[in-house]
């Protein structure tokens, strides 16, 4: 996130109001696309940034080293008094907010995050452990700042690079700028596909978009423009942010390739303006719009705090009006943050002096670290809740700790062992299926054991158990899908397997949807390739899933002292989210394959599938049961074994 707001008014004898404008048509995009109300590709407005930031910084600093004006001490006193500021007061706010509301796992988690902000790696942290599009970043209430991070880290080594590069003449400043950018976009491509996390996360695939407004200050005037040739290239840029913005999503494979269109088009509209204001140059300079791009580092700052911890303690998912009352909120404390906090520090009207300013830093950095080392080392201070709230949010580690199958495992026909471990017994049960599967193998390994079967498990997350089918979902073995359910079909078909069950999170596989059947016929064209190798097949149907996090929300309700029965998934509801697969689960059936259904050991006292039993929350996040879910289930696979 480009933190630069203003920097072209204040250090520059040019004020170009359209870059302001430009950081509104950035911002705009990624608040709506964190508050789902449109822009799905919202999320290239930090790459838009990164491209601003490039430019007018180095404009900045080129136009200091000709000059013979340029220290890197002045240069670091101008970025503390335009970045810290606003970021220490959303942190330190953020941090009372967490105190209250966040149970001890993401309390810790906040604090590590803390560690990350006084140590300029947040993206390093965030790279570990969160990936950006991922369901659980509802607990992150300072993911954002993972571009603030990547910045710093570039502007501690491009300041250097810029001063040599004009100490050592031999080389072209430009060339050498461009042989960077096109290395780092290199390696953002290969790592799109390798690592896409640590593409996403990390500066040396994302080097190359603050390098192309780089580049863009480093040539100025050298590609002269017509007036119409400068109009088309404006009109392209918008063009090309327009489309990321409104035809990406987060299934868009991320930077690497695709992010080239949103950089190349604000690059293309900063340059239509070089000289003279182009049309887009004009609508771009409009007051409002110049407003909103003053405010923008701001509103970055607070608009994502407010999401996160407004739906915190939130069973459903945030209506569309809070969700823009929120945006609302952020725009109203962004203006107040620019007034009262950003303008008045950067203009020097407080902390005037250069060793207050720097005094600043060093007490703030010191202060966050401590408590963020203080929070992390008390694992989230616990004392803050009582022994059963606690025991409620320790559910997410109430999960099986099974391995998963690789691909060269599953080949080998090296899976998983449920129940009896003597590899001389026949292989009785198989169980074949994602991470739904995966969750149920603690009552089908207690049951192994029981009968003294010997029982395999043939699992991989997000992977469906149906042949031919390419699996696409995130954490899935995607184009390798085919070639693991086909490794499995054969082990079964080798070792005679004469039952196998069959469970998934069905509903997660986009194409049961009725524009297409393929899921469909070919998990048919499974059960009926099993049911012909004269296997007994059993089918699981979804458990009911509550599609919030249970353990996060039974410990608050218990906190709360409320009513944990009330926690759950109606009979209507459960019924609607699973009419699609009626028709699948009845033609299974009459294949000769049985289909098993869950629901009814779910159905609690208030006429809903519960999510907490005798005190045991069933649940280790928002639809994997936890251990004493699956062994909830133990009567119902339990006439597998005896029948």
């Amino acid at each position: 996130m480009n933190s630069t707001n203003g920097a072209s008014k204040t250090h520059s004898s040019t004020y170009r109001p359209d870059i302001d404008g430009l950081r509104a048509l950035a911002i705009l995009p990624v608040i709506l696309f964190h508050a789902s109300l449109g822009c799905s590709g919202g999320f290239v407005g930090v790459d838009v940034f990164f491209v601003i930031s490039g430019f007018l910084i180095s404009s900045l600093i080129l136009k200091e080293i000709d000059g013979g004006a340029f220290s890197l001490i002045t240069f670091w006193e101008r970025r503390i008094r335009r970045i810290l500021p606003a970021l220490v007061l959303v942190v330190f706010v953020s941090f009372i907010a967490a105190w209250f509301l966040f149970l001890p796992i993401d309390f810790k988690h906040f604090g590590k995050i803390i560690i990350g902000q006084a140590m300029l790696i947040s993206n390093v942290i965030f790279w570990r452990d969160t990936d950006y599009f991922a369901p659980n970043t509802d607990t992150k209430p300072l993911l954002h700042t993972w571009s603030l991070a990547v910045e710093e880290q570039f502007y501690l080594i491009f300041p250097l690079l810029l001063i040599l590069l004009a100490r050592c003449r031999r080389l072209s400043l430009s060339k050498t700028i461009v042989c960077m950018a096109v290395g780092s976009f290199a390696l953002s491509i290969f790592e799109s596909y390798s690592h896409p996390v640590a593409a996403f996360y990390l500066l040396p695939a994302r080097a190359w978009e603050l390098l192309m407004g780089a580049w863009l200050a480093a040539t100025p005037g050298r590609f002269p423009a017509r007036p119409l040739t400068a109009e088309i290239l404006g009109w392209l840029g918008i063009g090309l942010v327009c489309y990321s913005v409104f035809f990406y999503d987060k299934h868009t494979r991320f930077p690497g390739l695709a992010a080239m269109p949103p950089c190349l088009g604000a690059a293309l509209i900063i340059f239509s303006s070089g000289s003279k204001l182009s049309g887009i140059g004009r609508i771009l300079s409009f007051k409002p719009v110049v407003y909103i791009g003053l405010i923008s580092y701001s509103l970055y700052l607070w608009h994502w705090p407010l999401l996160i911890f407004s739906k915190y303690q939130a069973r459903e998912q945030q209506s569309v009006g809070l969700r823009a009352a929120l945006l609302a909120a952020s725009i109203a404390l962004a203006v107040l943050s620019l007034k009262y906090v950003e303008s008045p520090i950067r203009k020097r009207r407080i902390l005037h002096t250069r060793p207050q300013i720097f005094g600043f830093a060093a007490i703030s950095m010191a202060l966050l670290l401590v408590s963020g080392v203080f929070i992390y080392c008390k694992s989230g201070i616990p004392s803050r809740f009582s022994a059963q709230t606690l025991k409620y949010a320790d559910a997410w580690s109430h999960s099986d700790p099974r391995a998963q199958t690789s691909l060269k495992q599953a080949r080998a026909g090296q899976f998983v062992e449920l129940g009896s471990r003597d590899t001389n017994q026949p292989v009785k049960i198989l169980i074949w299926g994602d991470s739904h599967a995966m969750a149920l193998t603690p009552a089908f390994n207690d049951l192994c054991r029981r009968y003294s079967w010997r029982g395999i498990q043939a699992t991989y997350p997000a992977t469906a158990p149906v042949l031919e089918y390419i699996s696409t979902e995130p954490g899935s073995l995607h184009g390798d899908s085919p070639a693991f359910a086909n490794a499995v079909l054969a082990f079964i078909t080798q070792n005679h397997v004469k039952i196998v069950v069959m469970a998934a999170f069905w509903s997660a596989y986009p194409a049961f949807d009725q524009a297409s059947d393929s899921f469909e016929t070919n998990l048919l064209r499974t059960v009926s390739t099993l049911v012909n190798l004269g296997v007994k097949v059993y089918v699981v149907k979804n458990v009911p899933f509550p599609d919030f996090d249970v353990p996060r929300i039974a410990a608050i309700t218990s906190a709360k002292n409320g009513d944990l029965d009330l926690l759950g998934v109606s009979q209507e509801k459960y019924e609607q989210l699973n009419r699609e697969l009626r028709p699948a689960f009845e033609r299974i059936s009459q294949m000769g394959a049985t289909v098993l259904d869950p629901s009814s050991y779910f159905l609690n006292s208030k006429g809903i599938y519960g999510v907490v039993r005798n005190d045991q929350v069933l649940y280790c996040d928002s639809h994997h049961l936890s251990l004493e879910g699956s062994r909830l289930l133990s009567p119902l696979f339990e006439p597998i074994f005896n029948p």
